[in-house]
């Protein structure tokens, strides 16, 4: 059996599956800007420079391909009513992947976005597949790695 390869960094942990690669990180604060951790994971190499959203990286999204992101928000966000809805890392379904919940829109692509709070910590899911027609079988290559994302108490 060969051995699963996890990364941990700031409370945050992702076990990717083979032919993904993932991060976490935090971008360093602008002036009187307070910045969260930051989970990037593609079937596609993770671009120097990427934006916390996947911008200069879901553009080379192949019909094959898969970004998620988890991105951290504050506390604060952790009690409002659009995080606290949601309990727990949510699961996708091929149907709530729409081209109009792109950050950007790119013809063929979808995207999906939820929000959720999980261990005290408040979060945005955000994933892009690279050909809405492939949808099935690119939410099911998505779950394989939100289905590994792990929050520790704290942060």
């Amino acid at each position: 059996m060969s051995s699963i390869r996890r990364i941990s960094s700031a409370g945050l942990s992702l076990a990717p599956p083979s032919g993904w690669e993932a991060t976490i990180y935090q971008r360093p604060p602008l002036a009187g800007e307070v910045t969260y951790p930051v989970v990037h994971a593609a079937t596609v190499p993770l671009v120097p420079g990427r934006g916390d959203y996947g911008g200069g990286l879901v553009e080379t999204l192949g019909p094959t391909d898969v970004f998620v992101g988890f991105l951290e928000f504050g506390p604060d966000a952790a009690a409002s009513a659009l995080f606290g809805r949601l309990q727990g890392v949510p699961g996708l379904t091929p149907d709530m992947f729409r081209p109009r919940q792109l950050q950007r829109t790119i013809v063929g692509q979808a995207g999906v976005q939820r929000f959720f709070t999980i261990q005290g910590r408040a979060f945005c899911l955000y994933s892009v597949i690279g050909a809405m027609a492939n949808r099935v079988t690119l939410t099911a290559r998505a779950n394989q790695v939100i289905g590994t994302f792990f929050v520790e108490t704290g942060g």
